[in-house]
């Protein structure tokens, strides 16, 4: 666009039209050099400031509107609406990656916490209405012999922070070991806690004795009433040791495990036994011949006897007779007898 010095001059002695300041300011937008000759320094410091008339700025107004908006409306809408697209487009981008900023969520701690709260506790009841010993295998591998008319109650899952089992009854116990998780049977008010061993508790419902004898290992006997009508007990019991709680008199009798009593030499001698652990029948073997009778006590762990031994026989047909019922063998030692499986 030519523009000439005088109009330029004009626009900056401020002496122009609203029309000739627009066409200037267009000229002005649009090129970056001025002629050298338009203003001297001199001459631009002597220029007054402008002063312009509300009705000039408003005729100015106008003259800018009819340049400018005008030239707006013959915008399509098409336009229009490609243009808010972008925006939205942009907006988009910006949320998405602020998204992206964000720290992600603990998807593995959430998904235990699904896990945890679908967890269901489930009670498990076993009750033995058969005349014989019932043999069950606990979900961590230990064992129980539950005697006819008992009953076992236990959690599942079973494993979570103590092995834990309720007894009605008389149950033999073979506990696998695990020291994070400490087996404990409760009868009546008393808890037998092991962390691997071998033991007998009878806690029949008529009877106002509890037993807890302890064939291997070690257990803790204690007492677990909350209404403290008993009288509060704590025993840790050796191999061959049997507590022994009155329900009814309130007493607690640790003991040696009583061997079946012999009857008198002027008549044929007895041992009668009721669904006794073999290891007491051995005992009460050996106490009675003077004999050593070896075996590994996981044999026979889980098995018993019930009958009546005649003591006037030799100790090799006694034996003869429970290793077959028991599928073991026996082997005499100068030592004694070796009962293996």
């Amino acid at each position: 666009m030519n523009m000439s010095d005088e109009l330029l001059n004009k626009y900056f002695k401020g002496t122009c039209t609203p029309e000739e300041k627009i066409v200037v300011t267009q000229y002005l937008n649009e090129t970056d050099d001025l002629p050298a000759d338009v203003f001297n320094k001199d001459e631009w410091d002597e220029i007054p400031d402008a002063i312009i008339s509300e009705a000039e700025t408003f005729q100015m107004f106008e003259a800018v509107k009819q340049q400018t908006i005008a030239k707006v409306r013959p915008l399509s809408w098409l336009k229009i609406t490609a243009a808010a697209a972008t925006v939205l487009t942009v907006l988009s981008i910006g949320l998405l990656s602020l998204n992206r900023n964000q720290p992600k969520p603990d998807l593995a701690g959430q998904k235990n916490l699904r896990a945890e709260i679908k967890q269901v506790v489930h009670w498990k009841s076993v009750v033995n209405y058969t005349e014989q010993g019932q043999l069950l295998t606990l979900p961590d591998n230990s064992t129980v012999k539950l005697y006819p008319g008992g009953e076992l109650r236990y959690t599942i899952p079973f494993v979570a922070h103590n092995r834990e089992i309720y007894l009605k009854g008389k149950g033999f116990f073979q506990v696998t070991k695990d020291k994070k998780h400490p087996f404990i049977v409760y009868a009546k008010d008393v808890s037998t806690t092991a962390l691997g061993t071998s033991f007998t508790i009878t806690a029949l419902e008529k009877n106002k004795l509890v037993k807890v004898q302890l064939h291997t290992g070690k257990v803790w006997v204690k007492s677990v009433d909350s209404t403290k009508h008993i009288k509060p007990f704590n025993e840790i019991l050796k191999p061959g040791e049997e507590l022994v709680y009155n329900t009814l008199l309130n007493k607690v009798k640790l003991m040696d495990a009583k061997l079946p009593a012999l009857k008198q030499k002027d008549s044929p001698a007895i041992l009668n036994f009721t669904q006794a652990p073999l290891a007491d029948v051995f005992a009460s073997l050996e106490q009675h011949y003077q004999v050593k009778i070896i075996y590994n006590p996981a044999d026979v762990a889980e098995m018993s006897f019930t009958g009546s031994l005649k003591l006037t026989q030799p100790i090799a047909i006694i034996l003869e007779e429970i290793t077959q019922l028991n599928k073991l063998s026996q082997i005499k030692t100068t030592k004694g007898y070796l009962i293996s499986k």
